[in-house]
């Protein structure tokens, strides 16, 4: 049976409201003072984003990509520059949008889009479709996405982190680099109520080529449904799957008429029972937000509401 996990409640029952989170996991390696200063501002400076979105009385999608693209730009986090690193070192990112109506857009494999959100929000609002896999650059021109070249992705970090794991490899132990899954992602509430959620990953470090996790999976690492609630993972992206985390957490408070709470607790405590770990942000149409990771696990996570601006790394 999986240990309870760390749940807590924020913000109030209605109005705009932002919930970010920046990736939680089994911390093998503590942050350094320098690290978690670079966390903490890079988080206040996500929320700072997407919350003026909110308050000026923008769509939680704007929020919701406002805070990602901030998140996608910090080396620190796991997405865009600063993604972890394939087994051959490359960068391969996905990301996925979904709005309260069932709106959804979804992309992975990406390996040049500065800004891996901006395709699943283009796949969303520019095709008929709603997963893209390695879209070509020409395609992405046409979407206007903003292209660089593999290496801008590629830091000091994510190298160092990538050896690491092939050293493991080679000795026959237990490859344990970047424990803390990076992976960032977005909620929002906006003025009319209507609910909107992100996530963008580089995966894992020492992926094999081609491995997609949760994150672009809409109902696995991403959800979104005007009845019910918001929802964004972030951990062991294969177990996340495999429970339909996200859309778990829609199904028990609609369907089974748990709160948010309960619901989301239940899920981290199934992905936990297929062991794996991560987190999770709730946010529903109407009623307090929801913050959840696995014990032993630790999560980077921040809100923004009214004049509240909480953020933990």
């Amino acid at each position: 049976m999986a240990n309870a996990p760390h749940m807590l409640e924020a913000g109030g029952e209605d109005g705009v409201f932002l919930v970010i989170h920046g990736g939680a996991g089994r911390r093998v390696h503590e942050m350094s003072e320098e690290r978690r200063a670079e966390t903490d501002a890079a988080l206040h400076a996500a929320l700072e984003a997407g919350y003026a979105k909110l308050a000026a009385g923008e769509p939680a999608l704007e929020a919701v990509v406002a805070a990602i693209h901030v998140m996608e730009d910090a080396p620190c986090f796991n997405a865009g520059r600063g993604a972890a690193l394939t087994l051959d070192g490359r960068a391969e990112m996905d990301s996925c949008v979904v709005l309260g109506d069932g709106s959804t857009g979804a992309a992975c494999g990406l390996t040049t889009a500065r800004h891996p959100i901006d395709v699943a929000r283009a796949v969303m609002e520019r095709t008929p479709h709603v997963l893209f896999a390695e879209p070509s650059a020409e395609q992405l021109d046409e979407w206007g996405i903003e292209q660089v070249p593999n290496d801008y992705f590629v830091t000091d970090a994510r190298r160092a982190s990538l050896e690491e794991f092939k050293r493991g490899l080679a000795t026959g132990g237990e490859a344990q680099a970047d424990p803390r899954h990076g992976t960032i992602g977005a909620v929002a509430r906006d003025r009319d109520g209507r609910v909107a959620a992100g996530t963008s990953t580089g995966g894992i470090t020492g992926q094999q080529p081609g491995r997609v996790g949760d994150s672009p999976i809409c109902g696995a690492g991403t959800y979104a449904n005007q009845s019910s609630v918001a929802v964004s993972c972030t951990g062991t992206g294969e177990k996340f799957i495999q429970e339909v985390a996200a859309y778990q957490v829609h199904a028990r408070v609609a369907l089974g008429g748990q709160t948010p709470l309960e619901a989301a607790r239940a899920m981290l405590e199934g992905v936990e029972d297929r062991g794996g770990d991560g987190g999770v942000i709730v946010l529903p149409a109407r009623g307090r937000a929801v913050v959840g990771f696995n014990d032993g696990a630790q999560m980077n996570y921040g809100w923004a509401y009214g004049s509240e601006r909480v953020t933990h790394e």
